[in-house]
């Protein structure tokens, strides 16, 4: 397994487990998980760059809904909430790394 799909995993694994049990810093543990995984794995297209933050902000309002599911509903909205955090720090390095390379890079027609 690469560091992506570990990361990915670990993502999961700790917004599963925030869903059910009451665990300090959780949300600040995925965004830095998904900062990280930004970071290892950058992403060079700017379309899927875009379906991140698209994911990062839909998909809590869209899990909301899921509160109206008896007895699984809360925890589902948990758990997706939990992956929208991580995906946010999947965006927010990849932004940020762009954004980086595009201010340093070598302009080579000087004129």
């Amino acid at each position: 397994m690469n560091s992506d799909k570990i990361l990915t995993l670990l993502m999961l694994a700790v917004a599963i487990v925030a869903a059910f049990v009451e665990i300090p810093y959780t949300g600040l543990a995925l965004l830095l998980l998904g900062l990280v995984a930004g970071i290892m794995n950058p992403i060079a297209d700017m379309l899927e760059r875009t379906a991140y933050l698209l994911v990062a902000i839909a998909a809590p309002g869209v899990a909301d809904n899921l509160d109206m599911i008896p007895a699984i509903g809360t925890y589902l909205n948990s758990i997706i909430d939990g992956v929208a955090i991580a995906v946010a720090g999947v965006w927010i390095a990849n932004f940020t790394s762009g954004l980086i390379s595009r201010v340093t890079a070598d302009s080579t027609s000087e004129g």
